[in-house]
């Protein structure tokens, strides 16, 4: 993390609200300030992953256009090259998961969980941990905290969400999309959903009571980061995991896992 970072930008790209030689310039800064540091890129975004990666190869496969960002970016004293490379950080997770199985002090008690990867990320083709469009490594996370991944029929479904819910998607295309993945994760017998994305966290847990009023059911799945699973299972104190902000309690599942 550098002060000097920027957002993404990408998803305004998407909207088309500039040109794509903003989010290029903006993707070569941002890229550029990671190799100053001889440092790798790691993305907590399913949307900054995918947009970093797909207009830094650009940038690198197109001269004109990495020249181009690189004009403009140099006028503040930066130059991207291409040394750094850019993961996602469940990816740095299951590259560790040996190191941090062996840390585990409260065990997920065979908790049933259902992971969520996001679309951004299952669209990615290349230099990918696990099979594109079906990984399972972040289900061997969970197993390796003690918990029971469930491969739910709907775990790769978009959460229809994100950014998009604000500006671009209506309610009435979000919430049915929505209703189904609920629907298919509470069938399966989920207690728990983990994601890797922020839009993505707050699409699955604050849309809950909205689903519950429109279809007059009682979702109340919890849904936290895969990060702080992690943390949860390592001891990390309860109060430093920000679990204050979900809408959907974590009160049971924390007293399952001895945590209250």
């Amino acid at each position: 993390m550098d002060a000097d970072q920027t957002c993404c930008s990408g998803y305004l790209l998407t909207c088309s609200a500039y040109k794509p030689e903003v989010s290029l310039a903006a993707t070569a800064r941002n890229l550029a300030i990671a190799e100053r540091h001889n440092l790798d890129t790691y993305a907590f975004c399913n949307g900054c992953y995918g947009y970093m990666r797909e207009l830094s190869h650009l940038l690198l496969s197109r001269p004109a256009l990495l020249e181009s960002a690189n004009r403009l970016i140099g006028r503040w004293g930066y130059e991207y090259t291409g040394r750094t490379h850019i993961l996602h950080i469940q990816e740095l997770w299951c590259r560790l998961q040996e190191i941090i199985a062996a840390k585990v002090v409260f065990p997920l008690h065979k908790l049933r969980i259902g992971v969520h990867y996001g679309c951004h990320y299952l669209a990615q083709q290349i230099n990918i941990l696990d099979a594109e469009r079906y990984p399972t490594f972040h289900e061997d996370i969970v197993m390796s905290l003690g918990g029971t991944p469930v491969f739910y029929p709907e775990r790769s479904l978009c959460c229809g969400y994100a950014v998009g819910r604000g500006f671009t998607h209506r309610v009435e295309t979000v919430e049915p999309h929505l209703y189904r993945k609920f629907c298919s994760a509470r069938d399966a017998g989920v207690e728990l959903i983990t994601t890797v994305c922020p839009g993505c966290n707050v699409a699955l847990d604050r849309e809950q009571p909205d689903l519950n009023a429109r279809y007059q059911e009682n979702f109340q799945i919890p849904v936290i980061d895969l990060s702080q699973l992690i943390a949860l299972a390592l001891g990390v104190p309860v109060e430093k995991l920000g679990f204050e902000a979900n809408t959907v309690s974590l009160n049971n599942i924390l007293k399952r896992l001895r945590r209250r």
